[in-house]
């Protein structure tokens, strides 16, 4: 099995942090070094996913506002926007 490239890093970590570290690796059954790569890698992980998230969720506004203003031009009246959203051409 080819190890992974490490560097090493010196950190200093207040107790109560390390303490919940040392509980998280208990739990886990990794190593000190190992729950914390973990957690970092999770941690950016997640952002990342919120940023995708958030990409994702301005493109969905901006559909269903282009969405909207096809449907209120067809019916030549505003339409309720929740219809709209709703993909209601008729407000049922």
């Amino acid at each position: 099995m080819a190890e992974k490239e490490q560097e090493h890093l010196r950190i200093r970590l207040g107790a109560k942090l390390l303490k919940r570290i040392d509980a998280a690796r208990e739990r886990s059954g990794r190593t000190r070094t190992d729950e914390i790569e973990a957690r970092l890698i999770e941690s950016f992980t997640r952002l990342e996913m919120q940023e995708v998230a958030q990409i994702a969720a301005r493109e969905m506004i901006v559909e269903l506002e282009r969405r909207a203003r096809e449907l209120n031009a067809q019916k030549d009246q505003v339409v309720d926007f929740y219809d709209a959203l709703m993909g209601r051409k008729d407000g049922k």
